[in-house]
């Protein structure tokens, strides 16, 4: 059977309202991704307030502030090494192979904005895989130059100014990353609201994530 058959049949089958919805994230998956999102938000809103000497004195409470940032920081990368340690780590793993494995497809998505729709693509689109990589890189990097700069020896002072320069320039590119993410999920209620439910419509995955809805409609999760 073919792409587009199975294509329109999940759609005529979505408008017929039966069975209308896939299981996109499990519980796990959309625990992962939250406390992340927020250990994230707290990381960008404290350092701010640590390097924006107005934002710093509005606020005050410097010490403070600043042992929420390192905290965070800490446990940054704990719900994802959680998500992956447990039995219930199946999906979580799968999805993250997804992540870091491209199509031809993925790289057509950049290249043909206008007619994405007839792409084959899977669960994960080239914008969605190349955002997750920056994240992820992102904040392996920012926890790296954090260490350095609080806990490095004196004598790395070099290493100190160096790894205080990659933060700053770090926070700023996470910042945007981060702006452009909630941006692109608040205008894509779909996807919000499967992120939160963990269902998403068989007529949007249809259209598109055409590979993925087949697996799912296989029983493949």
């Amino acid at each position: 059977m073919s792409l587009r058959i199975r294509q329109d049949e999940v759609a005529r089958g979505a408008t017929r309202g039966h069975n209308i919805w896939l299981d996109r994230f499990d519980v796990v998956e959309r625990v992962v991704h939250w406390t992340t999102a927020i250990l994230m938000l707290v990381l960008l809103a404290t350092g701010a307030i640590l390097y924006i000497p107005s934002l710093s004195i509005a606020v005050g409470h410097r010490a403070a502030v600043a042992g929420i940032h390192v905290f965070g920081g800490i446990a940054l990368l704990l719900p994802l090494a959680l998500g992956v340690a447990g039995p219930w780590r199946q999906r979580l793993l799968r999805d993250l192979r997804r992540l870091d494995c491209w199509s031809a497809a993925d790289w057509e998505w950049f290249r043909r904005p206008g007619r994405r729709l007839g792409l084959a693509r899977g669960k994960f689109n080239g914008g969605q895989k190349a955002e997750a990589a920056f994240v992820a890189g992102g904040m392996v990097v920012m926890l790296a130059s954090g260490v350095i700069m609080g806990y490095a020896p004196a004598r790395w002072i070099y290493w100190q100014q160096g790894a205080t320069l990659v933060h700053d320039c770090g926070f700023v590119a996470l910042g945007i990353g981060i702006a452009v993410h909630i941006y692109y999920g608040l205008t894509r209620p779909e996807q919000l609201r499967s992120m939160l439910t963990g269902r998403i419509p068989r007529s949007w995955a249809a259209k598109n994530a055409p590979v993925w809805a087949e697996e799912a409609e296989s029983g493949q999760p």
